[in-house]
């Protein structure tokens, strides 16, 4: 019998599709009241905007961000409204709108966590312990702690980058915000793998562009640059400058890499894994 394809999140069985690992955010916001009210509500917020806008970016080869941009400026209305349709007609690929017995607004797990925690931090946890709980039951625990890692540094990569885009003028246009999050986000790659974006790719050229160094960084790579992340924002709230923070974050990055590799074989995993990319700063 193949295994039942839903996530469990407050004793509910929320609907997943394992083809595209999209959930159903119909099923998420009814733990809450009406689906109708709930996912509108959402996706007219301007820091789920945000999220979406750096989700698609990271994702998506053939975002339009003219377009995004443009929807983007009109937030903040009190007649503002997002539909899927809206953001799959610009070419969004990380929502969809499904008809018949197991329709209803799906996205990708991303999306799902990020709504769960604008809905109520408690479905936020949950819908990430059933997320691993899921994982775990079809992939094993190895591949299971990989893709948990993963997702959760992904959903923590918008914190630093949404706080200083939000400090620019409403006039800034979409090459200065790209500017921003890109030196943002070298920030960390700098304090965790010593090297810029731009560096590595230069370095270790990949046949897909869509590839980043979080592609073959470890769970313990990943969980440490999950916590730097928000410790970059909270640097970032407190005045800090790039300089001051890179330099507490990459004190940081080497305590939480000596946590998250306390055993001898993850210590020896995370050498060999650096050996066999050629890159990586971290010597036990």
């Amino acid at each position: 019998m193949p295994k039942k394809e839903v996530l469990r999140v407050a004793d509910t069985d929320i609907k997943y599709d394992r083809t595209t690992d999209f959930v159903c955010l119909n099923d998420i916001a009814a733990l809450q009241g009406d689906p109708r009210v709930h996912i509108p509500n959402w996706l007219r917020n301007i820091t789920t905007l945000a999220f979406i806008e750096e989700w698609e970016r990271s994702t998506n080869p053939n975002f339009n961000a003219h377009q995004f941009t443009l929807l983007r400026g009109r937030a903040g209305t009190g007649a503002f409204r997002v539909s899927v349709s809206q953001l799959t007609d610009i070419g969004c690929i990380g929502v969809y709108s499904k008809k018949g017995r197991t329709g209803g607004t799906y996205a990708a797990i991303e999306w799902a966590i990020h709504f769960a925690n604008w809905l109520d931090p408690r479905f936020y946890l949950q819908t990430l312990r059933g997320y691993l709980a899921m994982q775990k039951s079809l992939y094993g625990l190895h591949a299971t702690h990989k893709r948990f890692a993963r997702e959760l540094a992904a959903e923590n990569h918008i914190l630093p980058t949404s706080s200083a885009i939000s400090a620019l003028p409403p006039e800034a246009d979409v090459l200065v915000e790209r500017r921003i999050a890109s030196v943002e986000a070298d920030i960390v790659n700098l304090a965790l793998w010593g090297m810029t974006a731009r560096e590595w790719r230069t370095r270790f050229s990949q046949p897909d562009p869509k590839l980043s160094m979080r592609d073959f960084a470890t769970p313990e790579e990943l969980k440490t640059l999950s916590s730097l992340l928000v410790l970059s924002q909270e640097l970032q709230q407190q005045g800090y400058n790039s300089e001051e923070r890179l330099d507490r974050l990459t004190n940081r990055a080497n305590d939480l890499i000596n946590h998250y590799c306390k055993s001898s074989e993850k210590q020896d995993l995370l050498t060999l894994t650096q050996h066999k990319r050629g890159w990586g700063r971290f010597i036990f």
